[in-house]
């Protein structure tokens, strides 16, 4: 059997339509390249298993028997593929033009860049969010305090909104996780997602640790792919109260240390507590989950 170079990793929660979608623009677009894909079902119960096994049965479909998130369900597809490249695909994307195999082919060029992502647009063919700039303990300061004014080249930094709309091949802090191509052998170094984070900046979590390795991450313009974005249904609640987990998640596993830590809560907490009125239980839970945890 003829080893894939790239294996296409799709998360599906309830995008049935979608993932039929993204999909058919894969087989449409994709040339010249030898891939797989699997689709990992987060216990959708929507029809989509059916659909994958009738319409696509040559797709190695991963049935998780819950919702486990983003990073872990990548996970349960990235410890079975034997593929040279994974590539990390939302469900809710359509590919311009050969998309993967760009990628594929700028990785394979410079062996010290360890991820890749393409240009991002919207139905128009506008430029949307592709790449962003890490949080920093001194921005979060910055920002919690009302200071980043005084700060210019701080200030440039928080405001990028990681459009590319330069259509510059450059290093970025992160893909977004609508797309992501990683090199297997960067992978088996650093790691693959953390399962503590549900959804919401495990990328950032997983490239920190790629660019702390020595690697470099770029955008390249000339990969273009559709993202429809926000597609999949949410409690919003629910989803406020992880995302504001996660990115403590983030500055505790990016930045803390033994002697920084009560400091790094501290501020934490000082930059959810504003909040508290208006997500009363959310901004509670998450105290009382900042204060308990340990490094």
């Amino acid at each position: 059997m003829e080893k894939k170079e790239v294996s296409i990793i799709l998360v599906n929660y309830k995008t049935k339509d979608l993932t039929r979608n993204c999909i058919n623009s894969i087989v449409e677009k994709t040339q010249n390249l030898a891939y797989d894909i699997y689709v990992v079902d987060n216990n959708s119960q929507d029809g989509t298993c059916e659909m994958i096994k009738s319409e696509f049965p040559w797709i190695k479909l991963i049935e998780n028997p819950k919702n486990s998130g983003f990073g872990s369900a990548n996970n349960l597809a990235i410890r079975q593929s034997d593929a040279k490249y994974v590539f990390l695909l939302n469900t809710d994307t359509i590919l311009v033009n050969n998309a993967i195999k760009i990628l594929h082919d700028f990785l394979e060029s410079n062996p010290r860049v360890g991820a890749c992502g393409a240009n991002l647009y919207d139905e128009n063919m506008e430029h949307v969010h592709s790449y962003g700039v890490f949080p920093t303990v001194k921005r979060q300061i910055l920002k919690t305090f009302m200071l980043r004014w005084f700060f210019p080249k701080e200030l440039k930094a928080m405001k990028d909104k990681g459009l590319n709309a330069e259509n510059e091949l450059k290093a970025v802090d992160y893909i977004t996780g609508a797309d992501l191509m990683i090199k297997k052998s960067v992978l088996d170094e650093v790691g693959i997602f953390d399962e503590r984070f549900f959804m919401y900046f495990e990328e950032n979590e997983f490239q920190f640790r790629i660019r702390k390795a020595g690697y470099e991450i770029f955008i390249n313009p000339e990969a273009k792919i559709i993202h429809l974005h926000d597609k999949s249904p949410k409690k919003r609640e629910k989803m406020y109260y992880e995302y504001k987990k996660s990115q403590y998640l983030f500055f505790r596993l990016c930045y803390a240390n033994e002697k920084n830590i009560f400091g790094l809560k501290i501020l934490m907490i000082l930059t959810f507590l504003p909040k508290i009125f208006t997500h009363r239980e959310s901004i509670s839970n998450l105290i009382k989950y900042i204060i308990n945890d340990k490094l």
